[in-house]
């Protein structure tokens, strides 16, 4: 999936994707590998619904939780609030903002 989530962050465009059976919308701010071991997306959810949070929000999805992935038309210029690159959760970043 590193194409596949690698285009919207550098083509700035939304996504949408289910996770733990709700839908989300987010901006896609960075993709690697966790210091656990796992794929992750770094994403800032703008809409959609969570079990635990109303967005917008941080959060790092697990990518093999990640099902339904559509890249938007829609893009974004600027940086989602609070964004830092080089994510201290990653151990190997495959592409960023």
């Amino acid at each position: 999936m590193i194409v596949d989530l690698c285009l919207p962050i550098t083509k700035r465009h939304l996504v949408s994707f289910t996770y733990d059976g709700h839908e989300r919308v987010a901006v896609p701010a960075a993709y690697g590998c966790s210091t656990a071991g796992n794929d992750v997306l770094r994403a800032y959810q703008t809409g959609g619904t969570s079990s635990t949070r109303v967005p917008p929000f941080w959060s790092l999805f697990d990518v093999d939780k990640i099902t339904d992935l559509s890249i938007l038309e829609e893009e974004f210029s600027a940086d989602p609030p609070d964004y830092h690159r080089d994510d201290k959760n990653m151990s190997m970043i495959y592409c960023q903002l």
